[in-house]
């Protein structure tokens, strides 16, 4: 139980420094352009990060908890201890506040997801890499979220200043302000869904792993050697033939028991034998050489009572709030160092090219959060900056800056993922 809460409280730090770290992405452009005060600033930013917990819990203009079942999900079950989540998190920690002090705007995100994986692989190989095709789709993404965010931003750009090229420059410049505020707050909501659902997926994680250690010291006293929970949290409820189950008692409760091989991930059956289990309430036992399926018997239910439920439903609103409070109170608390990065020396924005650049970020984060790929919201709104300035002119952009950035975006994985596996060894030396 220690470790389950040192790990939730490292996970719940993280957030808060991702808050500050990245409290630059969404209000860069409004500081640089005058807009608002840095503090009003991120007073706003902080506001619509948390507002998108609310969007999300009710599945509200297509915000959802997608991005965090996909973290979740990143290794494979029983590549997860608490030692790999720890680790994961220490070398997050690390980097972040090491490119925060240098003034990098590199990525949270990746940095977590590469600490956590490092450490995973550092245990049991790269064969603990659960989903190669989202690993994939989330390394392409260190390009395309950029790249798809410089290239909206240029077409906006373009055409918003051909619309506008014969307004009165003051009375056009004025409106712009006021629309920074909406694309500001816009793109604010994107940060938020994006980046605090990637703790949610690792405090998830580390649950998961408690409930599996908890469940090993419950039948100690058997012959039985736990192995790991038969299905981790799941889309779906798992569905058993009554008639191939069997009762038993361990240490005092009454359980459930079939083998392993019996289960089914089903949402309904016809067949009035069939009972079901939420997959989370599941251990695995070894017993005489075969795999079995053990799970009280009060948390069976007739499978036409089930409604299945996003995996995500499972963790505790407590969470839930922790984790975007974090990043909002982390929000309040400014990132002026990467601010000064972002607003002005990538190029000098004005209030037009904020909005052009605030509302392509958005709908880039918008549409990867709505398919469930976890992106970086530093490198999206840097590509924006980088396409209203290409719109200008190319040489609008200060092209030597931009290179640095994209040398540390491609380190950020490796180099996380590494100190992450550093981490592992030592740690698993110690504890």
């Amino acid at each position: 139980m220690t470790l389950l809460i040192i790990v939730i409280v490292l996970a719940l730090v993280f957030d808060y420094i991702n808050g500050f770290h990245d409290a630059a992405n969404s209000i860069a452009t409004v500081v640089s352009t005058k807009v608002l005060s840095p503090f009003k600033a991120v007073l706003w930013a902080a506001f619509f990060n948390a507002v998108v917990l609310f969007l999300c819990q009710h599945k509200f203009l297509g915000f959802e908890f997608k991005v965090a079942d996909t973290v979740a999900k990143i290794v494979k079950t029983e590549a997860i201890t608490m030692t790999v989540i720890l680790a994961g998190l220490l070398s997050a920690i690390f980097w972040n506040l090491l490119t925060w002090w240098k003034g990098i705007p590199s990525s949270s995100s990746h940095t977590l997801l590469g600490g956590f994986a490092g450490a995973a692989v550092a245990k049991a190989g790269f064969g603990v890499l659960a989903d190669v095709g989202k690993i994939y789709i989330t390394l392409g993404f260190i390009f395309l979220a950029p790249l798809i965010g410089m290239i909206l931003a240029y077409i906006l750009t373009v055409i918003i200043m051909n619309v506008c090229k014969k307004a009165n420059p003051s009375r056009a410049d004025n409106w712009f302000k006021r629309l920074q505020l909406v694309s500001s707050a816009a793109f604010s909501l994107g940060h938020g869904a994006n980046d605090a659902q990637k703790v949610m997926g690792i405090i998830a994680a580390a649950m998961l792993v408690f409930a599996n250690t908890a469940s090993k010291d419950d039948y100690a006293k058997h012959t039985w050697t736990h192995v790991k929970t038969a299905y981790k949290i799941d889309t779906a409820y798992y569905a058993l033939d009554s008639t191939k189950l069997s009762a038993d008692t361990i240490d005092g409760k009454a359980m459930f028991m079939a083998e392993k091989s019996n289960f089914e991930k089903k949402g309904k059956a016809k067949d009035k034998n069939y009972i079901g289990v939420k997959g989370s309430e599941l251990a695995t036992i070894m017993r005489e050489g075969k795999e079995f399926c053990i799970a009280p018997q009060a948390s069976f239910v007739e499978i036409s009572k089930l409604k299945p439920k996003k995996d995500i439903a499972d963790i505790p609103y407590w969470v839930q709030y922790a984790c975007f409070l974090a990043i909002g109170l982390g929000t309040l608390s400014g990132g002026w160092r990467i601010i000064k990065t972002m607003g002005t020396r990538i190029t000098k924005v004005t209030p037009l090219e904020g909005v052009a650049a605030e509302t392509a970020g958005s709908i880039t984060l918008y549409l990867t959060q709505f398919f469930g790929i976890p992106v970086s919201t530093t490198h999206t709104i840097t590509g924006s900056i980088v396409g209203v300035g290409v719109a200008k002119r190319v040489s609008a952009v200060r092209w030597g800056v931009t290179r640095s950035l994209l040398v540390a975006w491609i380190l950020t994985i490796p180099v996380s993922g590494t100190i992450a596996a550093l981490m592992y060894w030592l740690l698993n030396a110690v504890l």
